[in-house]
């Protein structure tokens, strides 16, 4: 079993697509799941549809936005935030419309600046609860979306392995000098998987900070890094899965605290550190997360929060 065998039943889960900003005056064209669908802000709503007009297979998003209704470029059909259409030009006024004449439409909501779609009718669990995104103590210094060529469960995993961080983020988050990972306690409570370790000092962190790790699945890591004085970093990471080989991993950092001399941009240093997972996530092999856990190699306590992950996701395969 690999990470796609799981796509049926990941169909019913929240995945976020897009930053709210980015769903403007057009439609937009995103993947998910191997499924093509069109984004279309109508009026004071966020409206998700599969990408295919009804009349003669054209993307929808090819087409524009005319207030309450999203229009196809092919032959004028126009639809509304149901995905009903409710005009077609090439027929009279007052001719009924085909009632079959409906865009395929999706759960959509918009929640922390994000636009989350559901495939299914009803979701398997709710959007992740992240109310410290909302905390006014708290300013947000990095948010940053960007296309990975791996699946989204090999960035998840490496987000959350810790016996890495000396050797690929060495200088940065970490030190070759000492490699050892700390113990961790590991909970599972439903849809989540909690644990938390005491993290070493780094170039944002002058002190010992303890890290707790929220992985909510199947792709979204929550971090909080807290240190002795109150100096608090939060991170939530996430994956939107599009193909076998590909994923938009999305981050949103912030925090109640100033660098430290000598990183004069969060974003320089998040850019690094981006670069060194990014060499190394995009050329794994096999592409898809082997859910089998004899596949691959494994050691008991350094690899403890990627075998819990694994499964976690597993669990989905042989409900």
């Amino acid at each position: 079993m690999r990470e796609g065998d799981l796509w049926p039943a990941l169909r019913a889960y929240w995945h976020p697509v897009a930053f709210a900003e980015e769903v403007g005056d057009k439609p937009l064209a995103v993947r998910l799941l191997d499924e093509r669908i069109v984004i279309c802000r109508l009026g004071s709503q966020v409206a998700a549809f599969h990408d295919l007009c009804i009349h003669r297979g054209t993307p929808i998003s090819l087409g524009w936005v005319e207030g309450e209704h999203v229009v196809c470029a092919y032959h004028g059909w126009a639809y509304d935030a149901g995905g009903k259409c409710v005009r077609i030009p090439s027929v009279p006024p007052g001719h009924p419309i085909p009632k079959k004449a409906c865009l395929t439409r999706y759960a959509t909501e918009e929640r922390y600046g994000l636009v989350w779609v559901c495939l299914e009718q009803k979701p398997r669990a709710p959007i992740p609860d992240l109310p410290m995104l909302g905390d006014p103590s708290l300013r947000v210094v990095v948010r940053d979306r960007r296309v990975w060529q791996c699946t989204a469960a090999r960035a998840i995993e490496n987000f959350l392995d810790l016996a890495h961080i000396p050797w690929v983020h060495d200088g940065t988050l970490g030190d070759h000098n000492n490699p050892r990972t700390p113990d961790v306690d590991l909970e599972r409570d439903g849809e989540e998987l909690r644990f938390t370790v005491k993290g070493v000092s780094d170039l944002l962190h002058a002190r010992v900070c303890v890290r707790s790790y929220r992985t909510h699945r199947p792709f979204s890591v929550f971090l909080s890094k807290e240190e002795s004085d109150g100096s608090t970093e939060i991170m939530w990471f996430s994956c939107t899965p599009h193909s076998a080989k590909s994923c938009t991993r999305c981050i949103l950092i912030a925090r109640n605290f100033d660098p430290p001399p000598g990183v004069s941009r969060i974003e320089d240093f998040e850019e690094v550190v981006i670069a060194e997972d990014q060499g190394i996530v995009e050329k794994q092999r096999p592409e898809e997360l082997p859910l089998d856990l004899t596949e691959e190699l494994h050691l008991k306590g350094p690899d403890a929060p990627a075998l819990a992950y694994r499964r976690m996701m597993r669990e989905l395969g042989v409900e």
